[in-house]
């Protein structure tokens, strides 16, 4: 018994020093992610571990302890070998799952979820996806926190035999140590076992998902069903959460002002890979990288505080077309049976005659993307299969084969028509190799180097459809799908993560309005209902749509991430994370704490909303 116990022990002392270890790599992976954090913050986040860490730590010595409890009675060498292996697997296996998370916080702000295992699916473009990911340094990392726990492990003696010589430890060890280990598993005996938001407790995602042990995590997540079953987000009554949504999305009671010259104008919606605001110059961003959208803002209507729904192209896509924001935890796309039952703009412009045509340069068929758009209404759906390609991304063609192509189809077109152009050249991992004078292979300048090559490209495309007949009863919206966290590595929560492009122009939009500007805040999801007003048709049947001109209404922006929303207006911009209860961001710290929970409060209900439709959606 003593033998076992000893060896028991070590493998404890073991795993807490490979978890402490990985928790390093973690947080100290990227030092420019730590600034503003103090080295107390980081100390508690480390002692916040050690509960997660001794959990994980009982759920991997258990079968090791259970094997142990049969050589108790008898030398099994097979058994004795097995240990080792199980062992050695293990180390490989929490290797693994480091190193992800590593990866996956850089990319996504999170560590492995459900949302991020349904990439998997995909095996191609989840491959693509990672490519933008330094895997040189993480195989170095995986291989050094390899070859550290397996040279420590072959240390621990696994020979000395655990035979029993009295009966009572026969008795006492398989009684008591599934005991020990099962209040370990559940992080002791409190009422309740540890989960999730034990590791969630600064105002930091860095140092709580530092406190999140992966493994465990993986654990959790193999465990639960990757469906939501319930609404997670009960803040409030059922009653009050409605109240909060309906004073935010009231009908309104006045015209909106019209921005049309013609009345029944083509609509090309052109929406932009990855585009954040930090890298477009009229906006506030990098100067130099969009001198062609720049040009362009000054013949259109340009939106200023314009914010993504959230991170992937199908939320900003299924919020653009179907007014539904997108959802912690969660893609909508994904769900057959709800996806279906969602509103379409399309819809409602195919009843008006309009017909609607979808190009993109990639696999169409990624992440359910085909069958949502055929489902919404899109008469026409062209992928890489719709012309031949020339040069190509990990993504799909070159944005300027894809545009040349519409050029062409669009000579075909009968208005009115609705036309998406969903471009690619600058999704990660932002290899396309030209050269747009933005020298280095650092992420961040291989990002500005791939946007100023759509910004190029894009400018020749509309200064093309302007010698089209056409152009002038045509609509143009330039809106990015989503931001991203580069070239200023903002965290994947932040109001500027979010902060993306939004442009009027066209040969359709009143002349008065071209070189404006509009401060009005809104999302995705804002699309619909201000395009159908201008337009003198039905509203989608979506609540979430606000028309962007309607000075009656109160207009912000509403986004989520892995676990939490931001809300954003004229006045006030918060980010709250539901697991720790925390506020991560506010814009304007003078205003009253009253002030700022009414909009917390607002942005709550929100989400509990959202959640309940959702759930809704397939009943």
């Amino acid at each position: 018994m003593r033998n076992l116990s000893l060896f028991l022990l070590k493998l404890f002392l073991y795993w807490s020093g490979v978890f402490l270890l990985q928790q390093l790599c973690f947080v100290f992976w990227d030092l420019s992610r730590l600034h503003g954090i103090t080295s107390t913050a980081v100390a508690v986040s480390f002692r916040r571990a050690l509960a997660m860490d001794v959990a994980t730590t009982c759920y991997l010595i258990l079968p090791v302890a259970i094997c142990g409890i049969v050589l108790l009675f008898r030398e099994i060498p097979g058994l004795r070998r097995a240990i080792r292996v199980l062992n050695t697997t293990l180390v490989l296996i929490t290797c693994f799952i480091s190193v992800c998370d590593i990866a996956l916080f850089g990319a996504w702000g999170t560590k492995v979820n459900h949302k991020a295992l349904s990439y998997l699916v995909y095996p191609k473009e989840a491959m693509h996806a990672i490519a933008g990911a330094p895997l040189a340094q993480l195989t170095v990392v995986f291989l050094a926190q390899c070859a550290i726990a397996l040279l420590v492990l072959v240390r621990i003696d696994h020979r000395r035999s655990f035979l029993a010589a009295r009966t009572w430890h026969r008795i006492a060890v398989p009684v008591f140590l599934p005991v020990v280990l099962f209040i370990g598993m559940r992080g002791g005996v409190q009422p309740f076992p540890i989960d999730r938001s034990w590791s969630f407790h600064s105002a930091y995602p860095l140092l709580n998902l530092g406190a999140l042990n992966g493994t465990w995590n993986v654990i959790v997540l193999l465990a639960e069903p990757p469906a939501i079953a319930t609404n997670p987000y009960n803040f409030m009554s059922d009653e009050e959460a409605a109240h909060r949504f309906t004073a935010l999305h009231p009908p309104g009671s006045g015209a909106p002002e019209a921005i049309l010259a013609v009345k029944r104008p083509n609509i090309v919606l052109i929406l932009l890979e990855s585009w954040t605001a930090d890298v477009v110059g009229v906006l506030g961003g990098d100067s130099g990288v969009t001198p062609g959208f720049d040009r362009l803002a000054k013949e259109g209507l340009l939106f200023t505080n314009f914010y993504s729904t959230g991170f992937r192209t199908e939320q900003g896509l299924c919020a653009t077309i179907s007014s539904f924001p997108s959802q912690p935890k969660t893609t909508i796309i994904r769900q057959y049976g709800k996806f279906d039952r969602l509103p379409s703009l399309v819809n409602v412009l195919d009843s008006a005659g309009y017909r609607s045509t979808y190009y993109y340069a990639g696999d169409v068929a990624f992440a359910n993307t085909r069958a949502y758009l055929e489902t919404m209404g899109i008469d026409k759906v062209h992928d890489e299969n719709s012309f031949p390609i020339k040069r190509r991304t990990r993504w799909g063609a070159y944005d300027e084969e894809l545009f040349a192509f519409y050029l062409e189809d669009a000579k075909e077109a009968t208005p009115p028509f609705l036309h998406m152009i969903m471009t690619s050249t600058s999704h990660e991992p932002f290899d396309v190799p030209v050269d747009e004078g933005f020298p280095g292979k650092d992420q961040p300048q291989q990002y500005r180097n791939s946007v100023h090559y759509t910004d190029r490209v894009l400018a020749e495309l509309l200064e093309a459809c302007k010698a089209q007949p056409w152009y002038a009863s045509t609509l143009f919206v330039i809106v990015a799908d989503h931001g991203h966290f580069l070239p200023h590595n903002r965290g994947n929560h932040t109001a500027e993560r979010h902060r993306i492009p939004l442009l009027f122009t066209g040969g359709a939009l009143r002349p008065e309005l071209r070189g404006t500007m509009s401060a009005t805040f809104g999302g995705h999801v804002d699309l619909a209902a201000t395009l159908l007003n201008q337009l003198g048709f039905p509203r989608t049947r979506s609540p979430w749509s606000k028309d962007l001109f309607d000075t009656t209404i109160p207009h912000f922006a509403f986004w989520t991430f892995d676990d939490g929303f931001g809300i954003a207006d004229a006045d006030q911009c918060q980010v709250y994370d539901n697991l720790s209860g925390l506020r991560l961001q506010r814009r304007d710290t003078t205003r009253s704490d009253a002030q700022d929970e009414e909009q917390l409060r607002n942005g709550k209900a929100l989400e509990q909303v959202l959640l309940d439709q959702y759930l809704d959606l397939s009943q």
